[in-house]
């Protein structure tokens, strides 16, 4: 077991099927062309176009995430930018991998999403 997974506290579904979905805000506005890249009960991973992610910090607190999928919750959550990678100053183009952890998440939408990440696990 990596460094990296014995940190975790909640198993992570690596996910290439775009019918998987996310929709957030920033700064008032929708952000556009993002993807879910990774999912798990404490929070999620996003590929997001550099242009997206030009106002988006480390540290920022983003209300309203709807994770878009119809075996989840279909409800506003909030979560904190743990991790950007790929933004660096000058670089216009391309994608950005941001981080989130979900804040405030009652257990019960927890254990949905924890519940469904553990079942397509158990089918790859």
């Amino acid at each position: 077991m990596s460094t990296q997974e014995e940190k975790r506290k909640y198993p992570r579904l690596s996910i290439s099927d775009r019918s998987y979905g996310i929709r957030l805000r920033v700064n008032g506005s929708a952000v556009q062309d993002l993807h879910l890249v990774n999912l798990s009960a404490g929070g999620c991973g996003l590929e997001i176009q550099m242009a997206e992610a030009r106002y988006l910090e480390m540290g920022d607190l983003l209300e309203s995430v709807f994770l878009d999928h119809p075996d989840l919750p279909f409800v506003p959550l909030s979560a904190a930018v743990v991790r950007m990678l790929g933004k660096v100053a000058g670089k216009t183009g391309g994608y950005v991998l941001v981080g989130l952890e979900f804040q405030e998440i009652t257990p019960f939408v927890r254990d949905l999403i924890a519940d469904h990440v553990m079942e397509r696990l158990k089918q790859e």
